[in-house]
């Protein structure tokens, strides 16, 4: 237990280094463009195909890919109506923004924040699963059923073409795919190449964690808090959204590593995406930013509880 909560508090150390960063100059928001960039586009991409290629394909191989996608998929799908049920229902949110939380509530930052957290803590395994998890999510929600769900309560709403071409050109999504490739067809990367990606993927965790911590930086704390409303809906996705997909999945019979994947990357904040898709469907990119950065600092707390819980209960670690 002492050994996980040093590791989780090693991370999240960095977060509060870049936050001190940003407040010092050092890490100005004007290099978030290119830290992110690097992030997205070099580091991930090396970390998803060298935890690829380090899974051989087996029948537990193709039933793990099976049940993360089907578990993912009807995890964001009913996540997307808990959000839409308290927001309607319980919190009687104004009608066009209900889409939003609707959205939030289905979505998970499960590549900028995810990959390198699960990779430090759970190893390459459940990383897998957590790549499956992101593409179900960007490719059979939030670009495809995410304008539908936006205007719900207006006429309107249509399939995010663009956004879901986008995906399927977005690096992580290309190193997926050249994943799967290596795993199917038992190519073997040559050991210098691999120790190159594997080297530079390693870059991953600390660059990523700096990045959120500079982006909290740059955060008006104030005005976000003093919404209720706000703060009491992103309490709920952060919490009861990971308890009640652990009471969901743990009685199921899927594989151990499926059931880990799936909850901790309820625990995740909102996507980032989110923004930029709410903003094509000319809703208020506004408060989309406030719940990814209020979920966000949720996500300090939630991650290493579900963390230590998951490895405690399952005896998965990296």
């Amino acid at each position: 237990m002492e050994l996980i909560i040093s590791n989780i508090a090693s991370i999240f150390l960095i977060v509060a280094v870049g936050f001190g960063a940003n407040k010092a100059g050092v890490l100005p928001m004007t290099a978030n463009k290119y830290l992110s960039s690097l992030l997205l586009k070099v580091t991930c991409p090396c970390i998803v195909i060298t935890s690829m290629a380090s899974n051989q394909l087996n029948a537990d191989t193709l039933n793990i890919t099976i049940q993360a996608l089907v578990g993912s998929c009807l995890w964001i799908y009913a996540s997307s109506l808990i959000g839409i049920f308290l927001s309607k229902k319980i919190f009687r949110i104004p009608s066009e923004d209900q889409g939003t939380y609707a959205l939030a509530f289905g979505s998970a930052n499960n590549g900028f924040i995810g990959f390198p957290i699960t990779i430090a803590l759970f190893g390459s395994g459940i990383l897998y699963i957590m790549i499956i998890h992101n593409i179900a999510m960007q490719v059979f929600f939030l670009y495809s059923l995410g304008g539908l769900i936006l205007n719900m309560n207006s006429e309107g709403g249509s399939i995010n073409v663009s956004g879901l071409l986008a995906t399927i050109r977005n690096p992580n999504t290309i190193a997926a795919v050249i994943g799967f490739i290596i795993m199917f067809t038992g190519i073997s990367i040559p050991e210098p190449l691999f120790e190159c990606f594997d080297m530079i993927g390693s870059a991953t965790t600390p660059l990523s964690m700096l990045l959120v911590g500079m982006q909290l930086g740059e955060c008006e704390f104030s005005s976000i808090i003093k919404n209720k409303n706000l703060f009491i809906m992103c309490a709920l996705k952060m919490v009861l959204i990971p308890v009640l997909t652990f009471l969901a999945v743990n009685w199921l019979p899927l594989m151990p590593e499926v059931k880990v994947g799936l909850v901790f990357a309820a625990s995740f904040p909102a996507a980032v995406a989110i923004v930029p898709v709410i903003s094509e469907e000319n809703k208020d990119p506004l408060l989309a930013a406030e719940i990814v950065t209020l979920t966000t600092i949720l996500s300090m707390v939630m991650i290493p509880v579900a963390a230590s819980f998951l490895i405690n209960t399952y005896g998965i670690s990296a």
